[in-house]
């Protein structure tokens, strides 16, 4: 390989937007973007009290429910064991049951299907 000077200036470009871009990646991960016009107030963590001389941006707009309104977890999260006992399929899937059934219909290519090069 020859290495020219387009080669190092190549190199120092791309090295440049890594390092950029690893920056940003490295901000983003610690909070460092998105916190409104004031950098340097500190973030409130879940149920932490807000300072009272905390910017109007970083107040709640309304309190956050108290934990004896929030619903029980089992009356919203759904869950469903799909196949409990892999055994069971076998058993329904008989040699008869297999010769009645109906493949799925493969999928068809509608239209012209002639392509020139």
């Amino acid at each position: 390989m020859n290495v020219t000077r387009r080669t190092w200036i190549s190199a120092g470009i791309v090295s440049v937007i890594l390092a950029g871009g690893i920056s940003v990646a490295a901000a983003a991960s610690a909070g460092g973007t998105g916190r409104g016009e004031d950098p340097v107030a500190p973030a409130v963590e879940g149920n932490q009290p807000v300072p009272t001389d905390a910017p109007a941006a970083q107040r709640p707009s309304e309190a956050p429910p108290s934990p004896e309104t929030t619903a029980p977890a089992e009356d919203y999260v759904v869950s469903k064991d799909v196949n409990p006992d892999p055994r069971q399929v076998g058993r329904y899937w008989t040699e008869q049951r297999l010769e009645d059934a109906d493949p799925l219909p493969m999928p068809a290519i509608e239209g012209n299907v002639n392509v020139t090069r």
